[in-house]
């Protein structure tokens, strides 16, 4: 894999990209989090990382979880961090907390990918990568693990972008209330994680890309509860001025 690891204040924040995405999808946020440290990855077939070597089965989040435990492992990770995934990142990230809660100290969800996503009809939609090599995603049991997760009792936000808008010259949803139910499941991931949720109103799906000043905020705002032991607090002033809106 390719990992980058930049030195800095407490807590670590390790980035967990999209579907197919490298860890340099995280650049324009990381830009905004000036003096604290970073940890970055590309999994296998994605970004500048080869693919996993054959036979290459289907893995369930928690494959790609213990993957990034063991690699926090060689790189002498030892203290609580905050997680940050992205879309099927944030799939990862619970599914990281579940089977490794002692390491957790907060999480990020940007636009998470939950069970329901399985009612996108694509079938090589899961699949982590552009190569011949790319791992496919076993959605199926990973979502059973899903289900079964507990949250954890550490601070948290969600954020998720703007209605009926997922990116850029993308298809027709297949069906209309697709985009309802996504946004239901991201207020009940706030609910359950005891988490502000924040709207990207000028946002597609790639919120690191198109708000990386909320992403940064609401990463600094987990930081400072963590920092500070105390309840997750968002200033609304600037989280409106960075076109967001904290919904209650």
């Amino acid at each position: 894999m390719t990992i980058s690891m930049r030195p800095g204040a407490p807590p670590l924040i390790v980035f967990i990209a999209a579907l197919g995405d490298g860890g340099d999808v995280w650049k324009p946020v990381i830009s905004q989090l000036p003096g604290a440290a970073v940890f970055t990855y590309d999994r296998p077939g994605c970004g500048d990382a080869p693919a996993r070597p054959a036979p290459n089965p289907p893995l369930p989040f928690s494959a790609f979880a213990d993957e990034l435990a063991t690699l926090l492992d060689e790189r002498g990770v030892a203290e609580p961090f905050v997680l940050v995934g992205h879309s099927i990142g944030g799939s990862i990230a619970r599914a990281f907390a579940d089977r490794h809660p002692h390491r957790v100290a907060g999480l990020v969800f940007v636009d998470a990918s939950l069970s329901q996503s399985l009612t996108w009809p694509q079938t090589d939609f899961f699949v982590d990568g552009d190569g011949p090599g790319a791992t496919t995603v076993d959605v199926i049991t990973g979502h059973v693990e899903l289900l079964q997760t507990t949250p954890l009792n550490v601070p948290a936000v969600v954020l998720t972008r703007r209605r009926h808008w997922w990116i850029p010259n993308f298809e027709a949803i297949p069906h209309p209330a697709l985009d309802d139910l996504w946004h239901v499941s991201q207020q009940i991931l706030a609910r359950d994680w005891h988490a502000p949720l924040i709207v990207a109103e000028n946002s597609g799906h790639y919120v690191p890309l198109d708000a990386p000043d909320l992403v940064a905020q609401a990463i600094d705002g987990v930081a400072r509860a963590i920092r500070n032991s105390t309840p997750v607090t968002l200033d609304a002033r600037q989280i409106a001025k960075a076109s967001g809106t904290i919904r209650p």
